[in-house]
Formats: C-alpha cells, structure tokens, sequence
C-alpha cells in the first residue's frame, strides 16, 4: 500500500488531509477516559540493524544505549560536530544488533545520510524504513493495558516496548507514557492494523498526538530547524535524551562546555497563541524589539488555539517581554511539566 492509498483508505474512514495530517473533523469531545486511534504518518523510521550497531550509535547519538535495557527506549540526539542536533528522535532498543528511530518523516532521510558517514567502518547497515513501515498511535488513559488486551501482548510500562505478530508479521509497541503508545506495523498490514482497532477507539486527528508531546515539553526538530539548536536548548537534557557520563560522541565537546560552564542563553519555552495559520517549525520570535529572540520549534491546532514550543532567550523572557510572532500574534507562556532550571548533574 503507498502513500495515496493508505490517504484513500483513511478518507473512507472520514479523514481529512491537511498535507500529511489526517483530521478527522466528527470526533467528539475530547475526553481523556476514550481511546484514541491516530495516524502518525507525518513520523518516519530509521532502522539500524548489524553486530556493531551499539559501539557504532554510542559514539554518535548524545544518549546512552550501552545502560539502556533491551525492548526500552529513550530520547536523544545526533550532533554535528558543532554540538548542533541534526536530528532528535526516540530510539527504541531491541538488542544490541538492533535499533529503530522515530522522527519525523521529512527529517528520517537527513538524519539517514548525517549518520551513514560515520557508520563505514563499522558492521551496521543503516536504512531509512519510512516507506515500509507506518506509525499508528493509540492515546488515553490506561492505553497500555488496553493496547494489550486488543493486541495480545504483555502490558508494557512507559519507556517499554513490545514486539509481538500481527497477521503473521513482526510489529512494535511503544509506550511513550503513561497516555501515549506507538505502533510500528509493516505499511502492508496498516489499514487491517487500523481495522483491528477502530471498532473499540476512536479516530482522531495527529494534532491530538502533537498536542500531548508539547505539553509534556518534548521538542521535535524537523528538516526545517535540523542543525539550529544545540541539545540544551531544547531541554533535552532535562528528559533522558543527554548522557554526561557514557564518554565521547560527535559534538560531545561543546555539549559538555556548555552543561559544565552554564552558557545556555536560551532554552525552550511551552506558549501557546491565537488561532489561525499554523506558524511552521523555525519561525522566529520577536520581543520588544525588532530582533529575533527565539525561534519557534513545534505547533499544532488545539481547541484553546496554537499550542507549541519555542526556543528563547531566557533573559528576554525572564525581564517580561511581550513576545509574538511576525503576524503579530502574541504568545503566552505556559508552564513546562519538567523544572527547566534542574540541574541534570545533581
């Protein structure tokens, strides 16, 4: 099934496409006790498969995959020797021969590319999956234990994930949290994967998904802003994504400097703004002056207006600047569910 027919499929389902995004427009209220079914087909995959995955990925990506369990995940990054993430993503282990990333779809063959420079000299074989696989989410309270029930897998706990079969095919489930699950299918068993759970969920759209991940302060770099920041700047550090134990890596220098001497001057922000066109990923921020202060990361459509992440000077933010975009929309700042001036070393 390619992209056109998986659109033609969900749009039989009631979908409406805004560019990647399915919106499905009659879903009800959201009330955080249903089950959500969602199409996560704006996230793509990277898969790392070889005997020397592990060694090759702890030299490259900021977190720590050597300490990390198998079937666990965690948040982390690809730096390019400036300490500038050429990529964020969650990178899911199942063995030490065997990795997945999810990141964004338009950033997986960018990301793909950066790391297959490093990977030559090492027994790996590194692929951009996102054709023959697709992400599905399933979101709501106890989402894990009801994903088990419907899937015939051991219920997971946040962090964890499962393979189990589906119509004779290896598929994943990752439990992002304790509201958010992820499912990695093969592109051909989509749409019966979809048929197996819409009957007891209810489709919504991605917007839902992105909303949960801003407000859990979980930044997303995208082809748009790949390079732009450095893993601090995007509290990274602050979530499991940075480890300032597990030795070198690309960028590793200016990470450490900038963690060990406290240089950030900006770091990110939840805000959220009024309704309208959806400012996209790398937009800069305005205070009171006519100088950038920021750039915005991430946003998606809410029911409450433009929820979304932005990168910040924090003095500007701190002195109370009034901060808005370039159409002259202002942005309020939100609280983050995570102190965002802890110490990570403490």
């Amino acid at each position: 099934m390619d992209q056109q027919q998986w659109q033609d499929f969900l749009s039989g389902e009631g979908a409406i496409w805004e560019d990647a995004k399915a919106h499905f427009p009659l879903t009800s209220r959201e009330d955080p006790q249903s089950l959500h079914l969602l199409d996560l087909g704006p996230i793509g995959t990277i898969a790392i498969n070889g005997p020397d995955s592990q060694k090759f990925l702890q030299g490259q990506l900021t977190c720590d995959l050597v300490n990390l369990p198998n079937n666990h995940s965690t948040l982390g990054a690809h730096c390019n020797p400036k300490g500038r993430m050429i990529s964020a993503f969650s990178a899911l282990k199942l063995s030490q021969s065997e990795f997945i990333l999810r990141l964004p779809r338009n950033l997986a063959p960018i990301a793909q590319q950066a790391l297959a420079k490093y990977a030559v000299f090492f027994k790996t074989e590194l692929r951009d999956a996102s054709n023959e696989t697709h992400w599905l989410g399933l979101q709501g309270r106890g989402v894990a234990e009801r994903a088990a029930k419907l899937l015939g897998f051991e219920q997971p706990s946040a962090g964890e994930i499962r393979v189990f079969e589906f119509a004779g095919e290896r598929c994943m489930a990752q439990c992002v949290s304790e509201v958010q699950l992820a499912l990695l299918v093969p592109t051909s068993q989509a749409q019966q994967m979809w048929q197996k759970l819409s009957p007891e969920s209810e489709a919504t759209g991605y917007d839902r998904w992105q909303k949960r991940q801003i407000e859990a302060g979980i930044p997303q770099v995208d082809a748009a802003t790949t390079e732009m920041f450095i893993p601090q700047m995007t509290n990274l550090h602050l979530l499991g994504g940075v480890s300032f134990k597990k030795g070198c890596y690309t960028g590793q220098e200016v990470v450490a400097r900038m963690q060990f001497r406290g240089a950030a001057k900006r770091r990110l922000y939840r805000a959220s703004c009024a309704s309208g066109d959806l400012p996209s990923a790398g937009l800069e921020v305005y205070g009171d002056g006519e100088q950038s202060i920021g750039n915005l990361v991430e946003a998606c459509h809410s029911k409450e207006g433009i929820q979304l992440l932005a990168v910040l000077t924090i003095a500007k933010v701190a002195a109370g600047q009034t901060l808005h975009l370039k159409d002259g929309r202002h942005l309020e700042i939100l609280e983050l569910p995570y102190d965002a001036d802890a110490d990570p070393l403490a």
